[in-house]
């Protein structure tokens, strides 16, 4: 008797853990109930751009994850790090550039399936051999109206009841921008019978939007893959210059070396403007501020 008791007492603790864990198991199941059901959505953008785009269709429904936020660092150079995936893992809607710029967002795009995925690449049918094939797409002109339709159609996805409200939140975006429609247009009369040379080609969707002649184009997109231009690039880019073919330089001030550094102070030892055009959104600007100071820089560049 005294064995059975001390069995029966024994089997209490057991039964209470058993009850303990029931209960965790519980209470996690409806947590997570409720995280689901809470209309909250989760967005990541492998570009801060996109990310502002996002943030500004997706109003108070949700929250908005930026990975490349510094505005110093080389996009081309970024190594994403364990946290940078769980974030892919938790997302609801997930942006990426695509076209070479973010590969590691594509796979981690890949690895959510269950996520609202958008590519820009696909969004603009980019391919490497066509004739427009330039993966900075936050520089097509176009861009805001293209990505925020995109957004609301995929939040409309989730949050069908909120579709109205995230088309006016996108509507509003756009608007926002106005000043920097105004100014392509005033960059492209400002053009008209002009010639530009780059550094690289990070600014090349929009300048051809907007009918730009750009010279000597080897010697840009030779910087763009991270090889040296070559003597003859470096010499028609000198003669450009010497002949005063060239109105302004484009220079990527995130895409430097020996050879790029020369050939902008050669411009600007014979009186051509040099005008900056870079793949990150400065510190403390908006997409809209930071395209409208460069354009602007441009125009006043050209006249």
């Amino acid at each position: 008797m005294a064995q059975s008791k001390r069995s029966w007492l024994m089997a209490i603790p057991a039964v209470i853990v058993i009850g303990l864990v029931g209960t965790v198991i519980y209470q996690g199941i409806n947590q997570q109930k409720n995280t689901d059901q809470s209309g909250k959505i989760n967005v990541v953008a492998s570009l801060d751009s996109y990310g502002e785009m996002a943030k500004a269709v997706l109003g108070n429904q949700g929250s908005v994850t930026s990975i490349l936020n510094d505005p110093e660092a080389d996009p081309h150079e970024f190594e994403p790090t364990t946290a940078d995936a769980k974030i892919y893992q938790k997302a609801d809607v997930i942006i990426s550039n695509g076209g070479g710029f973010d590969n590691w967002s594509l796979k981690f795009a890949k690895q959510n399936d269950q996520a609202k995925s958008i590519s820009l690449a696909k969004m603009y049918h980019y391919t490497d051999d066509s004739a427009t094939g330039n993966e900075h797409f936050w520089y097509k002109t176009d861009v805001a109206q293209r990505l925020t339709k995109q957004l609301v159609k995929q939040y409309a996805a989730l949050e069908p009841a909120k579709k109205a409200y995230f088309q006016k939140n996108a509507d509003k975006y756009v608007a926002s921008l106005d000043k920097v429609f105004a100014m392509q247009k005033q960059v492209k009369a400002d053009l008209q019978g002009k010639n530009l040379m780059a550094t690289e080609p990070v600014f090349d969707n929009t300048l051809f939007k907007l009918g730009a002649t750009v010279l000597d184009q080897s010697f840009a997109q030779a910087v763009d893959e991270q090889q040296d231009p070559t003597p003859a690039d470096i010499r028609t880019w000198h003669q450009a210059i010497d002949d005063g073919k060239v109105s302004a330089v484009i220079y990527n001030p995130q895409s430097t070396g020996k050879l790029v550094d020369q050939a902008k102070d050669y411009a600007k030892q014979h009186g051509v403007a040099v005008v900056e055009a870079r793949e990150t959104r400065p510190a403390g600007k908006t997409y809209a501020e930071w395209q409208y100071a460069q354009l602007k820089a441009l125009d006043e560049a050209l006249k």
